[in-house]
């Protein structure tokens, strides 16, 4: 594990190309609705635990990795866009969207209030950390 000495990410190769911007968690939560940093706080609750996690914040979300990037978390205004991935096309409700991705499936949830964070969201969550 590497850290770069201008933005203090934590990177897992020497020389690894990334965004070199400094980022405070908090700081993309700023001007959000309340809700998002309860529901960013009771997912990082749960994944942090999981094996190899390095978790960075770019200038507009925060990544999560394991030897791959496995889930990324944008907060919007009213709404923390959840990013994952998958071996097949995700097309049921939670999912809003699903693209192509090389050999693999980015998809999206979008999710408000914390009622909305099911043990199905983590279970794919989970599926996309073992993928990478």
């Amino acid at each position: 594990m590497q850290t770069c000495p201008k933005c203090e990410r934590e990177l897992r190769n020497p020389n690894q190309w990334h965004n070199c911007v400094k980022v405070n968690i908090g700081d993309l939560f700023k001007n959000k609705a309340e809700e998002l940093e309860f529901i960013f706080d009771r997912l990082l609750a749960e994944i942090i635990d999981w094996e190899n996690i390095v978790v960075g914040a770019t200038k507009n979300c925060v990544v999560f990795v394991h030897h791959k990037t496995f889930l990324i978390v944008r907060p919007m205004k009213t709404q923390l866009d959840i990013k994952f991935y998958s071996e097949r096309e995700q097309n049921d409700f939670p999912i809003i969207k699903s693209l192509v991705l090389n050999t693999k499936h980015e998809n999206h949830i979008r999710i408000s209030s914390l009622d909305e964070l099911t043990t199905e969201i983590y279970g794919l969550i989970k599926q996309s950390y073992q993928m990478s």
